[in-house]
């Protein structure tokens, strides 16, 4: 795959004390031929330095099948989401397991849960998003899944028992769930940057922050990926409380404050090495 280019922003952020310089700007649009920037897979580690996938054959199969993939969806303009950014949270959520169940539950590849899911359903009526409403609405759903709230040993069980499957649940089939978090992803910036239904948090985020200016990449990558990770809401109560301040509260998640910020942290980094830029100091 070719490397991005790096477009150069002057864009600042600080993260727990650390800054991005111009040349390390991170990018949540695509632009140009944006492609994942592939590195040695030791090059991707977590935050004690342990490599993230220690699997090689999970790497190649994120490699080939995955990376490929999402730079494809970066050429969708109604998506227009860079592949290295993608790519980033994918690493993060699930280190390329596909049957992966956390504790949630969250599953597959992209970690989305059901209740994730149902608001997918429910923002794709919104006409702008119309497009997405067929192949969302189409995808397979296991009510095992998706009704009752089963817990994470249960389902384990049934993926176990070849019950459940990639078949039967589209958040177990690779391809899909990285279509899918690609939509969730775009859903998500919409939700930062408008002010119309299913976004509307975009005059308030844009007047927390930056007096009412447009965020920047760097912003809009913060906001997406804790929102990812511990929802939009925590999130918007976290701004209304701190405004540009408030990355330095993710303690008060609770329990998953720590969680929080080594995952920002992470997908950071890790967006870093796979736009090509260099790794943040």
């Amino acid at each position: 795959m070719k490397r991005a280019a790096v477009i150069v922003n002057v864009i600042v952020f600080v993260l727990g004390g650390t800054r991005e310089s111009a040349a390390q700007a991170l990018r949540f649009h695509a632009r140009g031929d944006a492609s994942v920037h592939l590195v040695a897979r030791d090059s991707v580690r977590n935050a004690n330095g342990s490599v993230r996938i220690a699997d090689s054959a999970r790497w190649a199969f994120l490699t080939a099948r995955i990376a490929p993939l999402a730079d494809s969806l970066a050429k969708d303009e109604r998506l227009g989401i860079d592949p290295g950014f993608l790519f980033a949270l994918l690493v993060k959520e699930s280190a390329g397991d596909s049957l992966a169940v956390s504790t949630a539950p969250a599953l597959g590849l992209a970690q989305l849960t059901a209740r994730t899911d149902a608001d997918l359903r429910l923002m794709v009526t919104e006409w702008h998003f119309e497009w997405m409403a067929p192949e969302v609405n189409g995808w397979p759903r296991s009510p095992l899944v998706h009704d009752g709230s089963p817990g994470a040993s249960r389902i384990d069980s049934l993926l176990r028992a070849g019950v459940l499957t990639a078949r039967t649940e589209y958040l177990f089939d690779p391809a899909t769930a990285t279509r899918a978090a690609a939509f969730w992803v775009r859903l998500l910036e919409n939700k930062w940057s408008t002010d119309f239904w299913p976004g509307g948090y975009g005059p308030f985020v844009r007047h927390q922050l930056n007096g009412g200016r447009a965020l920047s990449e760097s912003q809009l990558i913060d906001l997406v990926t804790v929102s990812y990770n511990r929802g939009y809401m925590r999130v918007h109560d976290l701004v209304a409380k701190y405004g540009a301040g408030w990355k330095g509260h993710l303690d008060e998640l609770g329990a998953d404050g720590a969680e929080a910020r080594d995952y920002l942290e992470r997908v950071r980094a890790y967006t870093a090495l796979f736009e090509g830029l260099p790794a943040p100091r």
